[in-house]
């Protein structure tokens, strides 16, 4: 009977659609606070992360705050396209950023 259950559990599991992505783009979903990225050589703080859904697929919203003032990370994976879009808002504009324009570093734990 548990090995029944395990074994139903592990079909489920191998079933379920997972969202794919490389370490770069895995590591730019998982940024948390006080982690700091760098973006056209200007350093920004990480200061509130927004997890979301929405008919693209989903989202992590990063608030930054740097020189300039408060920006946005919007770091979201396509669904149709296995594909992650970078989006960068902040004071100069709005812009489409690749993953290896986007430094991360993590203070030490």
């Amino acid at each position: 009977m548990l090995l029944s259950a395990l074994l139903d559990c592990i079909r489920s599991w191998w079933r379920v659609d997972r969202i794919r992505a490389s370490p770069i783009e895995g590591r730019l979903l998982r940024l948390h606070p006080p982690c700091f990225v760098v973006i056209g050589g200007n350093s920004f703080e990480i200061a509130h992360r927004i997890v979301g859904h929405d008919a693209t697929g989903p989202f992590v919203d990063y608030n930054v705050i740097g020189k300039e003032g408060p920006c946005h990370l919007l770091v979201q994976l396509i669904v149709e396209t296995s594909q992650t879009a970078i989006r960068w808002i902040g004071p100069d504009g709005k812009r489409s950023l690749e993953p290896a324009e986007v430094s991360v570093f993590e203070p030490l734990r």
